[in-house]
């Protein structure tokens, strides 16, 4: 299926919900097929010039008017896919074929260590958790992992890495190692 892409430095996983400003009339454009046809679009990352492989299709939930005056627009992630056959249009929006990957294959269940410490993230931070409502998944290995990939400072090249892994237990590994040094710093 070939979506329109919204390159930015922002990483987000299926499950994972975030606030957009639209204001650049390519990605207005967007917004609005996205909503006229209900099939979303695709968060990209971008590499100097280019739009890297992998991304996360997404579906708009929700949209209000700024106080800016502006459109914001709630996401919230889908699927992760692969993308190919990469083009920018006349007006610079970015499109491209997208591949669905298979959702994260469950393996096995969440170290206390990675769940304790997101809701502890998510009680710091009550602006990013209000956005989850009744969709926090503490006990969901997948879910918690995939909130700790987008908030940590990852370079482009570890989220790609990341995204196009087929279970959460490098993820699950790193992200323990991480929690573990802090504690023991």
């Amino acid at each position: 299926m070939q979506l329109g892409l919204f390159p930015l430095p922002l990483f987000l996983l299926p499950g994972g919900i975030t606030k957009l400003r639209i204001f650049e009339p390519r990605y207005v454009r967007l917004v609005k097929e996205s909503m006229a046809e209900q099939k979303g679009f695709v968060l990209a990352m971008k590499e100097g010039d280019a739009i890297c492989t992998y991304g996360t299709h997404v579906q708009i939930i929700d949209f209000e008017t700024l106080p800016d005056g502006l459109l914001g627009i709630t996401i919230k992630g889908l699927s992760r896919v692969k993308l190919s056959h990469i083009d920018q249009e006349d007006d610079g929006l970015w499109i491209g074929n997208t591949e669905t990957l298979p959702d994260w294959l469950t393996s096995s269940a969440t170290p206390r260590l990675l769940s304790e410490a997101l809701e502890a993230l998510f009680k710091a931070h009550p602006e990013h958790a209000s956005q989850y409502s009744d969709e926090l998944h503490f006990n969901d290995v997948n879910w918690v992992c995939q909130r700790w990939l987008e908030v940590l400072p990852l370079a482009n090249n570890q989220r790609q890495w990341f995204i196009a892994q087929k279970d959460a237990e490098d993820a699950k590994q790193f992200i323990t190692v991480l929690l573990t040094e802090e504690i023991q710093n």
